[in-house]
């Protein structure tokens, strides 16, 4: 006497018998609802894969809109009421480094965004003293006269804009 059998190892679903026709229907029906639920979870995939590009999208699409530097001021670094000078330095190397994407940040265009959000006193700030700050703090890190985010900075800057 011949013994049929079929294993599916999605589930673990096995169907022994010495019925052949049996085990063909049975096998059948479960391989029916194996596709299904297989094409509910392709359709599940192919719905993340769609939430994931239109987030990256909409990502792309606010670095490409440049916010400007006076918006990013105050939703970022005065709403979060950061008054820590290096800690704004950082910010303001995140903005330029990644909003503006420039790849050469030196110190006088750090002080010039003091200048352009209206800082109070942003003529007599140091702003060597504050990078040097940001630096022991490895939020940022320099390259003869360049001024770049380390990998801290810029946690510390996404974290802080996502609280």
């Amino acid at each position: 006497m011949e013994h049929y059998k079929i294993l599916v190892s999605i589930g673990a679903i096995e169907i022994s018998s010495h019925d052949k026709i049996w085990v063909e229907e049975k096998e059948k029906k479960y391989s029916d609802a194996i596709n299904h639920l297989l094409s509910k979870t392709d359709i599940i995939a192919k719905k993340e894969e769609t939430k994931t590009k239109e987030s990256s999208t909409q990502v792309k699409t606010h670095k490409v809109g440049k916010i400007p530097v006076n918006e990013f001021y105050r939703n970022y670094i005065h709403s979060k009421d950061i008054k820590s000078r290096p800690d704004i330095v950082t910010f303001f190397i995140y903005f330029l480094s990644k909003i503006e994407e420039r790849n050469d940040v030196q110190s006088s265009d750090v002080k010039d965004l003091f200048r352009q959000v209206g800082y109070p006193g942003w003529n007599k700030i140091n702003i060597t003293d504050a990078l040097r700050q940001a630096k022991k703090k490895a939020f940022l890190n320099s390259v003869g006269n360049n001024w770049f985010l380390t990998i801290t900075g810029e946690d510390f800057v996404l974290n802080t804009m996502s609280e």
